[in-house]
């Protein structure tokens, strides 16, 4: 609950026009020659002021979950670090149809632009997009015995759902 207040006092002050993730679903591909790999986060936090169109949002890294748990060890103990780095934080503003701001992966903190779906149904805003993350931009390093099994470019997918800030 404090994240999520600390995450409120980073938006505008008009209540009614703020909103918190309700559930969020966020998947990442890794297509390489040997292997496909795949994994998936229930676990983010976030909010958007529809009105100033700020948002950020909040990944637990180590959330990531992998059909092979050896995998999903190694992503967190040798890839993501995920006990120095333990979250990715996006934040900006939206756009029309797209996000911009910065993301933070892995201790390194770039700009980054993504084109969203965003739709208001029923008094909750739901935002979709697809996006390719490059691990070297966020020095996440592959060891050479492995450039066949992962991708240098990772395809994230993300499915929002954000219900109205009561306090």
């Amino acid at each position: 609950m404090v994240i999520l207040i600390y995450i409120i006092s980073f938006l505008s002050v008009n209540e009614d026009k703020r909103f918190i993730i309700e559930n969020s679903n966020i998947e990442f591909y890794s297509k390489a020659l040997l292997e496909d790999i795949q994994a998936k986060n229930t676990e983010s936090i976030g909010a958007i002021d529809i009105e100033s169109g700020e948002f950020v949002i909040k990944i637990p890294v180590s959330s990531f979950e992998f059909p092979n748990k050896l995998m999903q060890k190694h992503f967190n103990d040798s890839y993501l670090e995920t006990d120095k780095y333990p979250e990715c934080i996006f934040r900006g503003t939206i756009n029309n149809q797209n996000a911009s701001g910065e993301i933070t992966l892995h201790g390194v903190t770039k700009k980054i632009d993504i084109p969203i779906s965003l739709q208001e149904i029923d008094g909750k805003i739901n935002i979709n997009t697809n996006f390719k993350i490059i691990l070297k931009d966020h020095k996440i390093k592959i060891p050479r015995l492995l450039f066949q099994n992962i991708a240098e470019e990772i395809e994230i997918k993300v499915t929002s759902t954000f219900t109205r800030y009561v306090e």
